[in-house]
């Protein structure tokens, strides 16, 4: 029995004749547990909160965003069993893209000399472009406890490094935006974070979106009227078009549902403040 693909509308024919259709090539692919990590080289890769749209042979083409980005290409993260981590090395792969709305580090309109990164244990391969992205970078990790936090000598000794634990295990007692009872010995996150984001020119996030509204109050609370831009966050969800028209990927805003593949998935963090 064949299979089935998608019947592309007359819309989305026309964004990907206009959007950049290439070929990578899967240069190398290791287990890094609970995920691998594949090494695409491709012409044009997507930057940090962009992505590509990889056609594996399933149905739909599937995102892929960059953990690493270079000169001759990018790496990027994915789950044990996928089908990439089926290929064989020099394997041809057809990507469209770079696609979507990344991380806009020139949104505050100047050179950025302090960039704040905050980011979910499971996210932070999404920032980790980011880290040489100012002078002066600082980079907050959340992790539910210490087993799941990357070793700290995993990081670049330029980064200012706050670690955060939701069981108080290692670093800081999180969840990051809660300021509730404090056990004795041990510090909250909150207050370490009000100094950063109160420091920061620029606040780049890769979270769990139901977290979202707490984090803009937070933004709202130590910098009154953020201009916008200050503060983005990365939004992934299933994005199988790519162009907007399949309505699978919708995010809820206060502007209204936009669509992640195309208006994001990178978002203003304050688009979430309810």
């Amino acid at each position: 029995m064949s299979v089935c693909r998608p019947v592309h509308s007359d819309l989305e024919i026309s964004w990907l004749d206009m959007a950049r259709r290439q070929t990578a090539t899967l240069r190398t692919l290791r287990p890094t547990p609970p995920v691998w990590e594949i090494r695409l080289d491709l012409e044009y890769a997507p930057g940090a909160g962009s992505y590509v749209l990889a056609d594996f042979g399933g149905p739909v083409r599937e995102p892929l965003f960059p953990s690493v980005v270079d000169d001759t290409g990018f790496c990027t993260i994915v789950p044990r069993g996928h089908a990439a981590t089926r290929l064989l090395p020099n394997t041809p792969i057809d990507v469209i893209g770079p696609l979507g709305q990344g991380f806009r580090r020139s949104a505050v309109g100047y050179a950025l000399d302090r960039l704040l990164l905050i980011a979910e244990a499971d996210e932070l391969p999404w920032l980790q472009p980011l880290y040489q992205a100012a002078p002066a970078v600082a980079l907050v990790v959340e992790a539910t406890t210490r087993g799941r936090l990357p070793p700290p000598a995993r990081f670049p000794p330029t980064l200012e490094l706050t670690l955060v634990t939701r069981d108080g295990s290692m670093g800081y007692l999180g969840p990051l935006e809660s300021d509730g009872s404090t056990p004795v010995g041990v510090e909250r996150a909150l207050p370490r974070v009000r100094e950063l984001v109160a420091w920061a020119e620029c606040i780049c996030i890769a979270g769990d979106m139901a977290r979202y509204p707490a984090l803009a109050r937070l933004v709202q609370e130590v910098r009154f009227h953020p201009q916008p831009g200050f503060a983005q966050a990365l939004v992934r969800v299933p994005m199988p078009c790519g162009v907007g028209v399949c309505d699978i990927c919708r995010v809820t805003t206060r502007h209204g549902e936009r669509r992640a593949c195309v208006d994001g998935p990178v978002f203003d963090l304050m688009d979430f403040l309810e």
